[in-house]
């Protein structure tokens, strides 16, 4: 927006039509007294996402959809910046207020403070289970929280999955210091960019902090596929970086499956409404289910056993 933008806003995009505008217009809304810039990296979109970006005054990049890596693209960005803060935030989260830049850039009068990450809300068509989903999430949670290691044989002695909800990051809408980064760029990944980029500054000194008063609006109907491709790559770099096996045996697998299709599948029929999105969705749970516990054991499986990773489109 000026020749020295203070902050650089990042957005990386594919075909994000159904909610870039919305989340455009939030972004150009701020109430923010330090001038920023916008900038985009496009991977091929075909379904106009690119002919409404050239409606804003955003720096736009393209680049080939098999060139897209969530690590690499984002330093992509980032090498364009210009701000002393780099705000990164997905297509489909829109921020929640006019104050959304201001309330994460607050945290940044501490000097330690590498990185913010933004509460999520889902959106209002979301199903209950989504809702419940995200809603039960550390990126739901009212409370501000700033992490840093101040005990190393404390940090290095929590079970997996303390030490991963320790480390947790977002890159669906948070903001890093442009000086961390030259540091300590994201590394090249197909998945948890984020992730390994909070455990590796938090492992250095620097702190991390959870910011629930700035919000975006996100949340995703997903297919099955999606979903399984999805929690596959996740929990191959949970596996990865922390050793994390959530259903490691094929018994415990199909305990889970049962146990949330029961425990779903209640929840569904007392709080989903009308009854046609109640019976979709619940012949939707098995399969989806399914997916999501098959997803954490393969992914976990295939990671301790150093296998080649799957190609999957962009998720």
């Amino acid at each position: 927006m000026t020749s020295t933008p203070a902050i650089s806003i990042l957005l990386v995009t594919k075909n994000g039509a159904q909610y870039i505008e919305e989340t455009l217009q939030a972004i150009f809304s701020q109430k923010l007294s330090e001038p920023f810039e916008v900038i985009a990296i496009d991977s091929s979109s075909t379904d106009g996402t690119l002919d409404i970006l050239r409606r804003y005054p955003v720096r736009l990049r393209e680049i080939a959809s098999e060139e897209f890596n969530h690590g690499r693209t984002r330093n992509l960005g980032i090498a364009m910046a210009r701000g002393e803060f780099i705000v990164l935030i997905t297509q489909d989260a829109t921020p929640s207020s006019e104050s959304w830049l201001e309330k994460m850039l607050g945290n940044f009068s501490d000097p330690d403070v590498a990185g913010v990450y933004c509460r999520q809300i889902p959106r209002p068509d979301a199903d209950v289970l989504t809702k419940r989903q995200l809603n039960g999430w550390v990126t739901a949670r009212s409370c501000r929280e700033i992490k840093r290691i101040t005990d190393w044989q404390r940090y290095g002695s929590l079970p997996p999955m303390e030490q991963y909800m320790f480390c947790t990051f977002d890159n669906v809408s948070s903001c890093i210091r442009q000086e961390v980064w030259r540091k300590y760029p994201f590394p090249s990944a197909s998945f948890a960019e984020d992730l390994e980029w909070s455990k590796k500054v938090l492992e250095e000194g620097y702190a991390i902090v959870y910011e629930p008063e700035a919000a975006v609006f996100h949340s995703h109907h997903r297919s099955v596929l999606y979903e399984y491709q999805r929690t596959y790559l996740c929990h191959r770099r949970l596996y990865e970086l922390f050793r994390l096996h959530t259903v490691p045996t094929p018994r415990q697998a199909l305990r889970a499956v049962l146990t949330s299709l029961l425990m779903d599948s209640r929840f569904v029929i007392r709080n989903e409404r009308p009854l046609p999105k109640t019976l979709r969705l619940l012949c939707r749970l098995p399969l989806f289910i399914a997916a999501s516990v098959l997803g954490q054991f393969r992914g976990a499986r295939d990671e301790s056993r150093h296998l080649p990773y799957k190609t999957f489109r962009r998720v």
